[in-house]
């Protein structure tokens, strides 16, 4: 006979049997693959639409940051569109946007083709392309109201993640501490993204120790695995495209040894057909994860018997946060750069509330500087405050090598080689100095004290060397007439001293004093004293004030944004080496500025005007405006100007305006129709022949695009002024 206590034991039994069959619980996997993880959103798409609840999720790499955001209460077509939104190989590059970078910062980077840290004298190549800065952020505001949660099984869905550590290669499941910092660690690609600091310990792709995370999961008492491994097959045939992908197959080999029994231990296995992508296909969101469905469709009868035995959980729609209030900032102190120049930087209130587009947009300004290492930040609450905490490092180099290569009409073929060095002399300052070689021998030197909110001083010393054929006019001292020069060869130095603020590092105010030598020498020959005619060989002072704002979001092939840039510089003093006419001070301004107004997604309009004018006639050509050729570094007071060649023609005063519509064939392959009218000649604004119909019309007709040595432009013009078709080559950043 049966012990009635042991009846009710075993009735017990049945009865939690009855209610795992009745209500089974489910854990997802989700494998590595880079880009091949976004089709984890498709079947995510598909088992949202059987209706299967999951009770648990383990990831690694971009399946930890799919299942993570998955976790947080994020739906698939939520996540299907985040994808789709975002330019994803912007984000991983960590390309900053134009606009979050100083002014220093903008035109470094349209001037350098390579930067290499230099330590100890030695040039040293990167470990990584990225250092993850910007996908942090992203995670950062998608994951911004779980910021309080540090143990990952009390968000909306339990929830642990894999990461390696590069000094043992062992596995590290991460399931508490920072959410973001967790997701980004694990999705560290190797030799992609720079190695994550978490808990004193350097992080890289959980992919390398464990890509598919089940044994963990089989410990959290679920009834049903579901897994889906993004993986694909280890083809001999098939070269990997990448190094990340080299370094993840050689782990791969062990990977593929152990998925087997990791297979039979998945109760609904599900792998796409992922074989024309690799892990870089960030590109191709949409295909991805198309094939994420069509895998999750075949299993969709046993998918939707699954979910007909639980109980169905409505989760409320979440909200991209958009928003987030700072009560209090804590920043790091480093050795060399104090609060205000990081203030400075990141221009971020306390006590009010800020998008995440704008806190992104200082911590991009901060990375742009390249003074810090990878650095991460996080949103805490504390003691009833929202506190945003910032952990910056040093990086261990102090110098740069940085360089680039251009081509022009006016420099011919030119090498740029530069040096930088920081805390050369003091705290927050930068010595650079360009090297540039080609035809003729130039330089651009530069010290800056950078002082962050407060007025900057800088120092910069350029010499620039070329050949023109401008229709200088000239007179030999001794009489005799005047002449026209077909050929003259031009120095220009300039030695400036100036003080500077910025405004939000888009608007800058600067005054100073500046040196300047000119040395124009024509190939005409004066008889009398065997010397040739010279149109300017002078030294000559000046005091200097400028303004600068600058929105664009592109320097060259811009789809939105504004600038301006304005100079004013009076000249008090010529100091000559032989007897000219009286020296008489005089004043010089010129303005130009421009919106970029997007039509369509392939079309933008780009409409620029500049003018430029003297006061006090200075009775020397070398300060003239002149208007001639095509994409050329600033230079004088030369005007680039379609269908006509360098330095046409030229007076003391002008007007120009530019329309431009631009033809986006591609991310990077553009086509522009350009169309310039300009009037230059002597006093036009006092005589008031501005307002007259233009003296020159330009039109032409460009293809760009947009090259890792900078834009590389060809263009077929035309002026009925000039009356031949003009062509211009251009390639590279300008200097």
């Amino acid at each position: 006979m049966t012990h009635p206590k042991l009846l009710l034991f075993s009735f017990f039994l049945f009865v939690l049997q009855a209610q795992e069959v009745t209500n089974p619980r489910v854990g997802l996997i989700l494998s590595g693959g880079g880009a091949k993880g976004m089709a984890h959103v498709g079947v995510l798409k598909e088992i949202e639409r059987a209706g299967v609840r999951i009770d648990y999720i383990g990831g690694t790499s971009m399946g930890a940051i799919v299942g993570g955001l998955y976790a947080c209460g994020y739906s698939a077509q939520q996540l299907e569109q985040l994808l789709l939104q975002t330019n994803l190989n912007d984000l991983i590059n960590d390309k900053f946007p134009r606009d979050h970078k100083s002014f220093a910062e903008k035109e470094d980077s349209e001037r350098y083709a390579f930067s290499l840290p230099v330590n100890k004298g030695k040039v040293q190549f990167p470990l990584s392309l990225s250092k993850g800065q910007q996908t942090f952020g992203f995670l950062v505001q998608l994951t911004y109201d779980q910021r309080n949660t540090t143990d990952f099984s009390q968000l909306p869905i339990p929830f642990y993640c894999i990461a390696t550590d590069i000094e043992t290669g062992e596995k590290v499941v991460l399931d508490n501490g920072y959410l973001p910092l967790a997701m980004n660690a694990s999705g560290a690609l190797p030799t992609l993204f720079s190695p994550i600091k978490v808990k004193r310990k350097m992080l890289i792709d959980g992919g390398v120790a464990d890509n598919y995370p089940i044994e963990e999961m089989l410990q959290k008492g679920v009834d049903i695995i579901i897994g889906v491994d993004v993986q694909t097959s280890l083809n001999k045939d098939k070269e990997a495209e990448t190094f990340s992908e080299v370094l993840v197959r050689i782990s791969g080999f062990q990977t593929a040894k152990l998925m087997g029994p990791k297979k039979k231990k998945t109760d609904i296995y599900i792998k796409p057909d992922l074989t024309e992508y690799n892990m870089l296909s960030f590109g191709e969101q949409a295909e991805i994860i198309t094939r994420g469905v069509a895998a999750a469709r075949s299993v969709y009868p046993q998918l939707k018997e699954l979910a007909e035995k639980q109980n169905p959980v409505q989760a409320p729609p979440k909200k991209l946060p958009e928003s987030f209030r700072l009560d209090k900032l804590k920043l790091s102190q480093t050795s060399n750069y104090k609060t205000n120049y990081l203030l400075g930087k990141i221009r971020l209130q306390q006590g009010t509330t800020h998008s995440f587009s704008k806190l992104r947009e200082g911590m991009s300004t901060l990375a742009a500087t390249q003074n810090f290492d990878t650095f991460r930040y996080s949103l805490d609450t504390e003691n009833g405050q929202e506190v945003l905490n910032i952990a910056l490092e040093e990086l261990p180099h102090k110098a740069l090598f940085r360089g680039g290569l251009s081509y022009n009409d006016l420099f011919g073929a030119s090498a740029l080689l530069n040096m930088t060095q920081k805390h050369a002399l003091l705290k927050n300052d930068e010595l650079s100095a360009d090297i540039i070689l080609g035809q003729y021998f130039r330089y651009h030197l530069s010290y800056f004290i950078d002082k962050g909110r407060f007025w900057s001083i800088g120092v910069r010393a350029k010499m620039d060397q070329f050949e023109t054929a401008a229709p200088f006019v000239v007179s030999p001292a001794t009489g005799g007439g005047s002449f026209t020069a077909s050929n003259t060869k031009v120095l220009a130095q300039t030695n400036t001293f100036y003080v500077q603020t910025v405004f939000r590092e888009e608007a800058l105010l600067g005054i100073g004093l500046e040196h300047q030598r000119n040395k124009f020498i024509t190939n005409l020959l004066d008889n009398q004293s065997g010397a040739f005619l010279a149109v300017d060989d002078a030294d000559y002072y000046s005091a200097l004030g400028y303004l600068k704002a600058d929105t664009r979001d592109d320097a060259h092939f811009p789809k939105k944004g504004g600038f301006f840039s304005g100079t004013l510089s009076y000249y008090f003093k010529q100091q000559a080496s032989q007897a000219t006419n009286a020296f008489t001070p005089f004043l010089i301004g010129k303005a130009q500025m421009g919106a970029t107004i997007p039509v369509s997604r392939k079309w933008t309009l780009n409409l620029n005007t500049m003018g430029g004018f003297t006061v006090g006639r200075p009775n020397i050509s070398s300060f003239d405006f002149y208007l001639g050729g095509f994409g050329n570094a600033p230079l004088l007071h030369y005007q680039p100007f379609v269908g006509l060649t360098q330095q046409y023609a030229g007076g003391d005063s002008f007007i120009k305006g530019v329309i431009e519509f631009d033809y986006a064939f591609s991310a990077r392959q553009h086509g522009r129709l350009v169309l310039h009218t300009g009037i230059i000649d002597d006093d036009i604004f006092s005589t008031k022949n501005w307002a007259k119909e233009p003296d020159y019309f330009g039109m032409a007709l460009t293809y760009g695009l947009e090259s890792f040595l900078g834009p590389l432009a060809a263009t077929a013009s035309y002026s009925p002024q000039f009356g031949r078709m003009v062509y211009y080559v251009n390639l590279g950043w300008q200097f």
